[in-house]
């Protein structure tokens, strides 16, 4: 997509699709096939990317990094434990809290670390 921002060393397979204004840190890497929404943010050393979806004004991304879950969100970029730490008493964010949920099954299912 348009205006899209690649730190330095990001690797990205073949077929990846990038939406409007995702920004990939230094050294991301991305498989082949990955597809990431609009305004998806991966911070340094991110791999196996997927894109959780937008919800409560947000779009939200899970991935490994050095075997740590972490999420992307709007501009911030921190590990899962610290997300479900940031979202769990905010009664504004209910969607938030139940794409959470998704990210904790697909951390377990992937192995990585998450509390």
């Amino acid at each position: 997509g348009d205006i899209c921002t690649l730190g330095d060393g990001c690797t990205l397979g073949d077929r990846c699709i990038l939406g409007y204004r995702c920004i990939l840190g230094d050294w991301c890497t991305l498989g082949g096939g990955h597809r990431l929404g609009d305004r998806c943010i991966l911070g340094a050393n991110a791999t196996n990317p997927i894109d959780l979806g937008f919800v409560d004004g947000y779009r939200k991304c899970i991935a490994n990094v050095d075997g740590v879950a972490y999420i992307g969100a709007g501009c911030r970029w921190f590990t899962l434990q610290d997300a479900i730490k940031h979202w769990e008493k905010r009664e504004d964010r209910v969607l938030t809290r139940i794409i959470i949920e998704s990210a904790i099954a697909i951390a377990k299912h992937k192995g990585w670390r998450h509390n």
